[in-house]
């Protein structure tokens, strides 16, 4: 879905963001579903295989966040200072 132009500009900068993120998160979302399926159809993989290699990724994922979370807020005070001077 897209957002009127008019509103978008109205958003925050970290609305936007999400806004212009979310049609690739979906489409991701949608590719690593049918990935799943497909290895549990053929059968190489089980719930419970699959589980535990779920966990680590997410594992990871968090570890990732927290470095993309870190040098986010960098750059958006170095931003917001920036606008200040």
């Amino acid at each position: 879905m897209k957002v009127d132009p008019a509103v978008f500009k109205k958003m925050l900068p970290a609305e936007q963001v999400f806004e212009e993120m979310l049609p690739y998160l979906e489409t991701l979302d949608a590719q690593i579903g049918g990935i799943i399926q497909l290895l549990k159809d053929k059968g190489i993989t089980t719930n419970a295989e699959f589980a535990q290699y779920a966990q680590r990724g997410d594992d990871a994922g968090n570890v990732r966040e927290r470095g993309m979370r870190v040098r986010m807020e960098y750059l958006f005070s170095s931003a917001a200072k920036r606008t200040d001077d």
